[in-house]
C-alpha cells in the first residue's frame, strides 16, 4: 500500500500530538531501514530535532500513539498486511511494521 493510503487506515491517531512525528519517523526508516538498529539516535533524535520537542516527550507521544494504535485495531491491520501475529509493540515495533507495510515510498 502506498504511504497516503496507509495514514488513511490510521485517520485515528492525526489528532494526536505526535502524530506528524510519527509520519517523519516512518519516512526516515523508509528512506535507510538500518536506522531501525540506532532509531533513538538515527531517527528520534532528529524528529525531536525537526518539531522542536524534547527527545522524551517524543517518545512519550509515540508511546501514546502506540497505546491507541494498537487499541484502535491497529494490531489486526498489521497482521492482515504482514501475515503473522502482532502482540505488544514498542514504539519502534510499530514504527517498523508500518514502514514495511508501505510499498511504494
Amino acid at each position: 500500500m502506498c504511504m497516503d493510503e496507509l495514514l488513511h487506515r490510521i485517520h485515528y491517531l492525526k489528532s494526536y500530538k505526535g502524530y506528524p512525528c510519527l509520519v517523519s519517523c516512518i519516512k526516515k526508516v523508509k528512506e535507510d531501514e538500518s536506522r531501525l538498529c540506532g532509531i533513538r539516535k538515527q531517527v528520534y533524535t532528529p524528529v525531536a530535532r525537526e518539531y522542536g520537542v524534547k527527545l522524551a516527550n517524543l517518545e512519550k507521544n509515540l508511546r501514546t500513539l502506540r497505546d491507541t494504535f494498537q487499541n484502535r485495531g491497529g494490531t489486526e491491520l498489521l497482521e492482515k498486511q504482514l501475515g503473522g501475529r502482532q502482540e505488544s509493540l514498542y514504539p519502534r515495533e510499530m514504527i517498523e511494521a508500518l514502514a514495511e507495510c508501505i510499498t511504494d515510498f
